[in-house]
């Protein structure tokens, strides 16, 4: 059997550096991207700049699209008559009392809004992400009954309500995202 020679013993060492350096590099990448994540969900979802829509012109069952930080969102005047509709339980709504939906403290109640007359949402539908359009009340039949008005999104035609609940047999299952805001008097202020 044939000694290695000095030179091929060097190889090898280097050989062996080399692959315990990369693996000693891989293992100490990998464990900063883990802490990095932890810290980083553990500080919650970073703040975004608050913002303030004029709203004094809106006419009643009007819809105004905006831009807020790169998020689109809706901020809809509903009209009287939608009021009882939104109290009243419609069994055609997959999360009617918005149990597993996302809005703040203030907008758990049955209009999903801190202030009754006003609506807000982030204006992407749940189901992959399209944007909305506002769809107004009509005759015309959505599940039996004529359309009482909300929203609808672009890609798959899920609907919504005026409270941004989805409504059963859709590709959507969850309620349109209510991002925490303020109304002061002519003004709605995002991100408050």
């Amino acid at each position: 059997m044939k000694q290695p020679t000095a030179e091929a013993e060097q190889r090898r060492l280097k050989l062996r550096v080399a692959i315990k350096t990369m693996v000693y590099v891989g293992v100490f990448a990998i464990l900063f991207v883990l802490f990095s994540t932890f810290r980083n969900s553990s500080q919650g979802i970073p703040a975004v700049p608050s913002k303030i829509v004029d709203v004094s012109r809106m006419q009643m069952g009007e819809a105004m699209f905006l831009n807020w930080e790169g998020r689109p969102v809706v901020i809809y005047r509903r009209q009287d008559s939608e009021y009882s509709t939104l109290r009243t339980i419609d069994e055609r709504l997959l999360d009617a009392k918005s149990q597993s939906s996302d809005q703040p403290e203030g907008a758990l109640n049955a209009y999903r809004s801190v202030d009754p007359e006003w609506f807000v949402a982030i204006a992407l539908g749940t189901d992959q992400g399209c944007s909305l359009t506002h769809l107004p009340a009509d005759s015309l039949a959505f599940q039996q009954q004529p359309w009482q008005g909300g929203f609808m999104d672009s890609c798959r035609k899920s609907r919504y309500d005026p409270a941004g609940r989805v409504y059963k047999s859709q590709y959507a299952t969850r309620n349109l995202v209510v991002p925490p805001y303020g109304i002061s008097a002519q003004t709605v202020i995002l991100g408050q």
